[in-house]
Protein backbone atom coordinates (compact mmCIF):
# COMPACT_ATOMS: atom_id res chain seq x y z
CA UNK A 1 0.00 0.00 0.00
CA UNK A 2 1.40 3.20 -1.10
CA UNK A 3 0.60 5.75 1.63
CA UNK A 4 0.49 9.82 0.66
CA UNK A 5 3.08 11.90 1.76
CA UNK A 6 0.53 14.10 3.30
CA UNK A 7 -3.14 13.28 4.08
CA UNK A 8 -5.36 16.70 5.68
CA UNK A 9 -8.42 17.23 8.31
CA UNK A 10 -10.97 20.29 7.29
CA UNK A 11 -11.68 22.27 10.53
CA UNK A 12 -13.71 25.33 11.34
CA UNK A 13 -11.91 27.54 13.38
CA UNK A 14 -14.07 26.96 17.01
CA UNK A 15 -12.30 25.97 20.04
CA UNK A 16 -12.29 22.21 19.57
CA UNK A 17 -9.64 23.51 16.78
CA UNK A 18 -7.95 26.35 18.82
CA UNK A 19 -7.59 23.36 21.57
CA UNK A 20 -6.47 20.93 19.31
CA UNK A 21 -3.63 23.23 17.82
CA UNK A 22 -2.81 24.19 21.43
CA UNK A 23 -2.80 21.10 23.01
CA UNK A 24 -1.31 19.34 19.94
CA UNK A 25 -4.05 16.49 20.29
CA UNK A 26 -6.74 14.85 18.09
CA UNK A 27 -9.99 13.32 19.21
CA UNK A 28 -10.46 10.04 17.81
CA UNK A 29 -14.13 9.02 17.99
CA UNK A 30 -15.67 5.50 18.29
CA UNK A 31 -17.86 3.81 15.32
CA UNK A 32 -20.85 5.15 16.89
CA UNK A 33 -19.64 8.77 17.58
CA UNK A 34 -19.00 9.46 13.71
CA UNK A 35 -22.03 11.33 12.11
CA UNK A 36 -22.93 9.12 9.62
CA UNK A 37 -25.07 6.43 11.42
CA UNK A 38 -23.94 3.84 8.13
CA UNK A 39 -20.53 4.35 9.20
CA UNK A 40 -18.23 1.58 10.58
CA UNK A 41 -21.23 0.93 12.76
CA UNK A 42 -21.75 -2.54 12.77
CA UNK A 43 -25.33 -3.72 13.07
CA UNK A 44 -25.35 -7.13 11.67
CA UNK A 45 -28.29 -8.94 10.75
CA UNK A 46 -29.45 -12.16 11.73
CA UNK A 47 -31.36 -12.95 9.29
CA UNK A 48 -31.41 -16.75 8.28
CA UNK A 49 -29.39 -17.43 4.73
CA UNK A 50 -29.27 -20.86 2.85
CA UNK A 51 -26.43 -23.48 2.35
CA UNK A 52 -25.29 -21.86 -0.82
CA UNK A 53 -25.13 -18.59 0.56
CA UNK A 54 -23.00 -19.51 3.41
CA UNK A 55 -20.87 -21.63 1.44
CA UNK A 56 -20.36 -19.07 -1.14
CA UNK A 57 -19.32 -16.50 1.27
CA UNK A 58 -16.90 -19.26 3.46
CA UNK A 59 -14.95 -19.30 0.00
CA UNK A 60 -14.03 -15.92 0.60
CA UNK A 61 -11.71 -17.35 3.60
CA UNK A 62 -10.43 -20.16 1.69
CA UNK A 63 -8.97 -17.55 -1.06
CA UNK A 64 -7.53 -15.66 2.24
CA UNK A 65 -6.03 -18.97 3.03
CA UNK A 66 -4.14 -19.37 -0.45
CA UNK A 67 -3.34 -15.63 -0.02
CA UNK A 68 -1.98 -15.67 3.47
CA UNK A 69 -0.19 -19.17 2.84
CA UNK A 70 -2.13 -20.67 5.72
CA UNK A 71 -3.39 -24.58 6.03
CA UNK A 72 -6.88 -23.99 4.40
CA UNK A 73 -9.54 -25.96 6.03
CA UNK A 74 -11.81 -27.69 3.02
CA UNK A 75 -15.31 -26.71 4.17
CA UNK A 76 -16.29 -30.38 3.69
CA UNK A 77 -18.70 -30.33 6.98
CA UNK A 78 -20.59 -26.78 6.27
CA UNK A 79 -23.54 -28.89 5.23
CA UNK A 80 -23.73 -30.41 8.40
CA UNK A 81 -24.65 -26.56 10.02
CA UNK A 82 -27.64 -26.26 8.31
CA UNK A 83 -31.07 -28.18 8.34
CA UNK A 84 -33.70 -27.95 5.83
CA UNK A 85 -31.61 -25.19 4.04
CA UNK A 86 -31.22 -22.96 7.26
CA UNK A 87 -28.87 -22.50 9.96
CA UNK A 88 -29.36 -24.89 13.00
CA UNK A 89 -29.30 -24.86 16.65
CA UNK A 90 -25.68 -24.94 16.62
CA UNK A 91 -24.81 -22.47 13.99
CA UNK A 92 -27.40 -20.36 15.38
CA UNK A 93 -25.32 -20.35 19.18
CA UNK A 94 -22.08 -19.78 16.90
CA UNK A 95 -23.44 -17.14 15.75
CA UNK A 96 -25.00 -15.32 17.67
CA UNK A 97 -20.91 -15.74 19.79
CA UNK A 98 -19.55 -14.32 16.50
CA UNK A 99 -22.19 -11.32 16.84
CA UNK A 100 -20.94 -10.69 20.48
CA UNK A 101 -17.13 -10.30 19.76
CA UNK A 102 -17.40 -8.57 16.91
CA UNK A 103 -19.81 -5.83 18.92
CA UNK A 104 -17.37 -5.77 21.72
CA UNK A 105 -14.16 -5.76 19.42
CA UNK A 106 -15.43 -2.95 17.43
CA UNK A 107 -16.55 -0.40 20.00
CA UNK A 108 -12.54 -0.56 21.39
CA UNK A 109 -11.40 1.49 17.92
CA UNK A 110 -11.52 4.54 17.21
CA UNK A 111 -11.53 6.45 13.94
CA UNK A 112 -9.37 9.33 12.87
CA UNK A 113 -10.99 10.29 9.47
CA UNK A 114 -8.57 12.29 6.76
CA UNK A 115 -8.50 12.84 3.52
CA UNK A 116 -5.90 13.02 0.31
CA UNK A 117 -8.14 16.08 -1.11
CA UNK A 118 -7.06 19.48 0.06
CA UNK A 119 -9.03 21.20 -2.36
CA UNK A 120 -12.60 19.84 -2.50
CA UNK A 121 -15.18 22.34 -2.80
CA UNK A 122 -17.73 20.03 -0.75
CA UNK A 123 -15.47 19.13 2.05
CA UNK A 124 -14.38 22.73 2.45
CA UNK A 125 -18.02 23.12 2.54
CA UNK A 126 -19.15 20.93 4.57
CA UNK A 127 -16.41 20.34 7.11
CA UNK A 128 -14.90 24.28 7.06
CA UNK A 129 -17.85 26.10 7.92
CA UNK A 130 -18.59 27.06 4.34
CA UNK A 131 -14.98 27.73 3.52
CA UNK A 132 -14.07 29.93 6.38
CA UNK A 133 -11.79 27.10 8.10
CA UNK A 134 -9.10 25.40 7.84
CA UNK A 135 -7.79 22.08 5.87
CA UNK A 136 -4.79 20.53 8.25
CA UNK A 137 -1.93 18.73 6.71
CA UNK A 138 -0.48 16.19 8.50
CA UNK A 139 2.29 13.59 7.35
CA UNK A 140 1.15 10.12 8.02
CA UNK A 141 3.98 8.55 9.30
CA UNK A 142 4.84 11.48 12.04
CA UNK A 143 0.58 10.81 13.00
CA UNK A 144 0.90 7.27 13.32
CA UNK A 145 -0.76 6.04 16.49
CA UNK A 146 1.89 3.74 18.12
CA UNK A 147 2.00 0.33 16.62
CA UNK A 148 4.23 -2.44 15.61
CA UNK A 149 4.38 -1.41 12.15
CA UNK A 150 3.56 1.99 12.57
CA UNK A 151 1.13 3.58 9.63
CA UNK A 152 1.10 0.81 7.52
CA UNK A 153 -0.82 -1.59 11.03
CA UNK A 154 -3.54 0.68 11.44
CA UNK A 155 -3.77 3.40 8.53
CA UNK A 156 -6.30 2.21 6.01
CA UNK A 157 -7.88 3.51 2.34
CA UNK A 158 -11.48 3.93 2.62
CA UNK A 159 -13.09 0.99 0.23
CA UNK A 160 -15.92 2.81 -1.49
CA UNK A 161 -18.97 0.13 -2.47
CA UNK A 162 -22.32 0.31 -4.07
CA UNK A 163 -24.75 0.18 -0.72
CA UNK A 164 -25.96 -3.50 -1.19
CA UNK A 165 -22.49 -5.05 -2.26
CA UNK A 166 -21.76 -3.95 1.72
CA UNK A 167 -22.15 -7.39 3.73
CA UNK A 168 -23.88 -6.67 7.16
CA UNK A 169 -25.44 -10.33 7.45
CA UNK A 170 -24.36 -12.33 10.72
CA UNK A 171 -24.23 -15.79 8.96
CA UNK A 172 -22.30 -14.68 5.87
CA UNK A 173 -19.68 -12.47 7.91
CA UNK A 174 -19.20 -15.43 10.17
CA UNK A 175 -18.29 -17.80 7.07
CA UNK A 176 -16.08 -15.10 5.05
CA UNK A 177 -14.31 -14.66 9.01
CA UNK A 178 -13.44 -18.40 8.67
CA UNK A 179 -15.72 -19.30 11.50
CA UNK A 180 -13.27 -18.84 14.04
CA UNK A 181 -10.64 -20.83 12.67
CA UNK A 182 -8.05 -18.03 12.59
CA UNK A 183 -8.23 -14.86 15.12
CA UNK A 184 -6.07 -13.37 12.02
CA UNK A 185 -8.99 -13.43 9.28
CA UNK A 186 -11.49 -12.45 11.65
CA UNK A 187 -9.74 -9.33 12.95
CA UNK A 188 -8.42 -8.92 9.21
CA UNK A 189 -12.46 -8.37 8.09
CA UNK A 190 -13.29 -6.18 11.37
CA UNK A 191 -10.62 -3.79 9.55
CA UNK A 192 -12.14 -4.20 6.16
CA UNK A 193 -15.49 -3.36 7.21
CA UNK A 194 -14.52 -0.37 9.41
CA UNK A 195 -12.98 1.20 6.27
CA UNK A 196 -15.83 0.08 4.03
CA UNK A 197 -18.10 3.21 3.01
CA UNK A 198 -20.95 3.95 0.44
CA UNK A 199 -20.15 5.04 -3.16
CA UNK A 200 -22.18 8.19 -2.11
CA UNK A 201 -19.08 9.05 0.24
CA UNK A 202 -16.16 8.73 -2.42
CA UNK A 203 -15.79 12.50 -2.97
CA UNK A 204 -14.15 12.55 0.41
CA UNK A 205 -10.80 10.28 -1.04
CA UNK A 206 -10.81 9.26 2.75
CA UNK A 207 -7.95 7.68 4.68
CA UNK A 208 -8.46 6.57 8.31
CA UNK A 209 -6.44 5.33 10.85
CA UNK A 210 -8.72 2.29 12.77
CA UNK A 211 -7.10 2.63 16.78
CA UNK A 212 -7.90 -0.31 19.09
CA UNK A 213 -8.47 0.85 22.37
CA UNK A 214 -8.50 4.45 22.24
CA UNK A 215 -11.32 5.46 20.76
CA UNK A 216 -13.58 8.11 23.02
CA UNK A 217 -10.32 9.33 23.89
CA UNK A 218 -8.20 12.18 22.86
CA UNK A 219 -4.29 11.37 21.25
CA UNK A 220 -1.89 13.14 22.15
CA UNK A 221 0.43 13.57 18.78
CA UNK A 222 3.67 15.44 18.19
CA UNK A 223 3.48 18.50 16.60
CA UNK A 224 5.49 17.48 13.92
CA UNK A 225 3.14 15.72 12.68
CA UNK A 226 1.67 19.01 10.99
CA UNK A 227 3.14 19.28 7.93
CA UNK A 228 0.94 22.56 6.59
CA UNK A 229 -2.37 24.61 6.71
CA UNK A 230 -4.46 25.45 3.97
CA UNK A 231 -6.64 29.00 4.84
CA UNK A 232 -10.13 28.60 2.95
CA UNK A 233 -11.71 31.56 0.59
CA UNK A 234 -13.37 33.18 3.36
CA UNK A 235 -11.13 32.81 6.12
CA UNK A 236 -10.67 35.98 7.96
CA UNK A 237 -6.86 37.64 8.60
CA UNK A 238 -7.89 37.24 12.31
CA UNK A 239 -7.96 33.25 11.93
CA UNK A 240 -5.25 33.42 9.73
CA UNK A 241 -3.14 35.49 12.35
CA UNK A 242 -4.40 33.30 15.51
CA UNK A 243 -3.25 29.85 13.64
CA UNK A 244 0.12 31.22 12.43
CA UNK A 245 0.15 32.27 16.66
CA UNK A 246 -0.55 29.11 17.74
CA UNK A 247 1.55 26.73 15.71
CA UNK A 248 4.34 29.27 16.64
CA UNK A 249 4.14 29.36 19.98
CA UNK A 250 5.27 25.68 19.93
CA UNK A 251 8.02 26.89 17.47
CA UNK A 252 6.73 24.85 14.57
CA UNK A 253 7.53 25.99 11.04
CA UNK A 254 4.80 25.18 8.82
CA UNK A 255 3.90 25.76 5.28
CA UNK A 256 0.84 27.88 4.96
CA UNK A 257 -1.82 27.75 1.52
CA UNK A 258 -4.31 29.89 0.16
CA UNK A 259 -7.43 27.97 -1.16
CA UNK A 260 -8.44 29.55 -4.54
CA UNK A 261 -10.87 30.06 -7.39
CA UNK A 262 -9.91 27.95 -10.72
CA UNK A 263 -9.19 30.94 -13.45
CA UNK A 264 -11.06 28.18 -16.00
CA UNK A 265 -13.10 25.54 -14.15
CA UNK A 266 -15.63 26.08 -10.88
CA UNK A 267 -13.08 24.68 -8.47
CA UNK A 268 -10.27 25.42 -6.49
CA UNK A 269 -6.28 25.72 -6.55
CA UNK A 270 -4.09 26.15 -3.88
CA UNK A 271 -0.93 28.95 -3.41
CA UNK A 272 2.29 29.10 -0.82
CA UNK A 273 2.14 31.99 1.42
CA UNK A 274 4.84 33.78 2.22
CA UNK A 275 5.52 36.39 5.05
CA UNK A 276 4.53 39.24 2.41
CA UNK A 277 1.91 37.63 0.89
CA UNK A 278 -1.61 40.00 0.73
CA UNK A 279 -3.54 37.34 1.97
CA UNK A 280 -2.32 37.80 5.48
CA UNK A 281 -4.36 41.05 5.53
CA UNK A 282 -7.63 39.70 3.79
CA UNK A 283 -9.74 36.71 2.83
CA UNK A 284 -9.55 35.80 -1.02
CA UNK A 285 -13.66 36.07 -1.55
Amino acid sequence: MNIPNELFKYRDFGKYTILSLLNSALWIPKPAQLNDPFDAQLKISNTDVSFEQFKSAFAYFQEWCLKEGVAETSGEALESLFENNKPNEYLKEKVKLFCDFWDSESEKFGILSLSADPQSTTMWSHYAENHTGICIGYDPIKLSPKSPNGAKDWLRKVNYQQEQEIIRNAYLLFAKSGMGYSHKSTIGLLFQMLSTKSLDWAYEKEWRYLCPDIGGNIYKMEIDAISSVTFGLRTSPETKTAVSHLLRYHKKKTQFFQAVRCQNTVGLERIGLDQKSKYWRQSYD
